[in-house]
């Protein structure tokens, strides 16, 4: 456990949440769900594509079969649970997963990104409702966030749409350039800058802003 992770206890929002994110008392999740008609805790009636269209039968299931398992079970014991959203390959995904890692080394924690579940890029139309999923289920939702380029887009879109619901869960974790053409060269997406500026409207002072490692390092411990 990092030294400075030591009041762990007193950041659990799992009590002040009164249990809405809290871990289920029944690790066999895949068995209740299926009884009560809900995949985590979201109601199947709920889940919607892209395109607002009610999954299929057959879409539902892989859902089901992608998402339930050891590593949704893990999840959902956890005291706090990380949904850690940003880029996914190259140096910048290699960030994130070094965010995802120090994040589930935590103390009754656990960390994950949606790619863990096995969705690829056959599967693009659960890509939603998985992610719906996921962030129900996150005490916290970690955006690093260091260019528009990506499939990130999308789930800042996503955030942007549940801007709402997410406020109260949603870090954001914003690289910064010090050249101001490298710094507009990155975020030159007008719809996504849009999404972004909201959300950082929404979330105020749980945006952090880093431009090193040693930076991106000191804004997780921020990260309760």
């Amino acid at each position: 456990m990092p030294a400075d992770d030591a009041d762990d206890g007193d950041d659990n929002r799992g009590d002040a949440d009164n249990g809405r994110r809290a871990a289920d008392e029944a690790p066999s999740g895949a068995t209740e769900d299926a009884e009560t008609d809900l995949i985590g805790d979201v109601a199947d009636d709920d889940l919607q594509d892209d395109a607002t269209l009610s999954l299929t039968p057959e879409q539902h299931q892989r859902l089901k079969d992608g998402l339930h398992g050891a590593r949704f079970n893990d999840i959902r014991r956890a005291g706090r649970r990380y949904l850690v959203v940003g880029s996914g390959s190259g140096e910048s995904g290699e960030r994130r997963r070094r965010v995802c890692s120090r994040l589930d080394d935590r103390r009754d924690a656990v960390a994950f990104r949606l790619e863990e579940f096995g969705f690829d890029a056959d599967d693009l139309d659960l890509w939603a409702p998985a992610f719906e999923v996921l962030s129900a289920q996150a005490t916290w939702v970690v955006g690093v966030i260091e260019d528009f380029d990506g499939g990130h887009v999308w789930e800042l879109g996503y955030l942007y749409r549940q801007q709402t619901s997410v406020r109260d869960v949603l870090w954001l974790l914003k690289r910064v350039y010090d050249d101001p053409d490298t710094q507009r060269a990155k975020y030159e997406n007008g719809m996504a800058a849009s999404h972004l500026a909201a959300l950082e409207a929404a979330v105020d002072d749980r945006v952090v802003e880093w431009s090193t490692l040693d930076e991106l390092d000191s804004a997780i411990e921020q990260i309760p």
